[in-house]
């Protein structure tokens, strides 16, 4: 086992049950090796230090060790974060919040025609795209070191509309477009594939829509810790607003009970604002005691807010 290279003795290890990996307790330590979404592993991995009452937690990892360590540094927990690369395991640097980037001059160009169409224009590491309550509807790309609008919700999307209208995207196209994802994202439509998309990115939108729902008297959407690989992957979102004392604060929206929210959450603080205060805003009922317990024991506590959801 790749614990042995870190100068311990496996022979007391007793195997326990981890969801993303493989896991081991010594005593009143743990040991957890993780094989599969390494860089949303240290929620999971100190849930479950938390059940098994553990008091140090040592997470082994063979991808994004150094975000879990940037992570890790921000628990009041002692957590050890090792990389294991070619079967070496050297402790883990915790790696620097990701830098800003803009968008490209060319690229912005299509900022006008996004906003005309009934768009909300949004700009996240360096991409430029819209998005309707919450759901992405274009995005602009480089084909062939050209600038170009597509219309569509995720890549494929993207290429079927293309099929079916050619490459070169229209306002009235986009406009479209807008008006039909935007009925059916509506408070009282019916269940619909494009509603049950972005569930986060919608709660986000009505919070900047309307801070008040989290006690904010002011709000605006901001970029991630880390990049969203994949539109329909549900990943929290990041808002800042201020509150009525002129507090600055850091809004973390997730739609579900999210194992690793409070660590996502903590990082986006660290990258925004690290004085902020820390608000992570969910529906009801997804508060359980266990995260509230993990919210609470960051080096700056963070403090869960529930939304009702919209009428389906």
């Amino acid at each position: 086992m790749a614990a042995l290279q870190c100068g311990v003795d496996t022979a007391s290890f007793v195997p326990v049950e981890f969801a993303f990996g493989d896991a081991a307790r010594d005593g009143l330590t743990g040991w957890i090796f993780v094989t599969e979404q390494h860089d949303r592993a240290l929620g999971p991995a100190l849930l479950w230090a938390q059940k098994q009452q553990v008091q140090v937690v040592n997470i082994l990892s063979e991808k994004n060790a150094g975000i879990l360590a940037r992570r890790a540094s921000l628990f009041s927990h002692q957590i050890n974060v090792w990389s294991v690369l070619d079967g070496k395991v050297v402790a883990a640097q915790a790696e620097a919040v990701l830098g800003e980037a803009t968008v490209s001059e060319a690229h912005e160009k299509f900022a006008v025609m996004i906003a005309e169409s009934g768009a909300e224009v949004v700009r996240e590491h360096g991409v430029l795209s819209g998005e309707v309550m919450g759901l992405e509807v274009c995005r602009v790309i480089d084909d062939n070191g050209e600038a170009r609008l597509e219309i569509g919700v995720g890549v494929h999307d993207r290429e079927t509309f293309q099929l079916l209208h050619g490459k070169e995207a229209t306002l009235q196209s986009l406009r479209n477009v807008v008006e039909i994802v935007g009925k059916h994202r509506a408070d009282g439509a019916e269940h619909h594939p494009l509603n049950r998309l972005g569930a986060e990115r919608l709660l986000r939108h009505r919070i900047v829509s309307s801070p008040q729902l989290v006690g904010l008297s002011t709000a605006y959407t901001t970029e991630p810790p880390v990049k969203r690989m994949n539109v329909k992957d549900a990943v929290p979102c990041v808002a800042v607003g201020k509150n009525d004392l002129g507090d600055e604060v850091v809004v973390v929206c997730t739609a579900s009970v999210d194992v690793d929210v409070v660590a996502f959450a903590a990082d986006a603080r660290l990258r925004i604002s690290p004085k902020a205060k820390l608000l992570i805003a969910t529906h009801v009922n997804n508060v359980v005691p266990a995260l509230q317990k993990l919210a609470d024991s960051l080096v700056e506590p963070a403090a869960f807010t529930e939304v009702a959801p919209v009428r389906r």
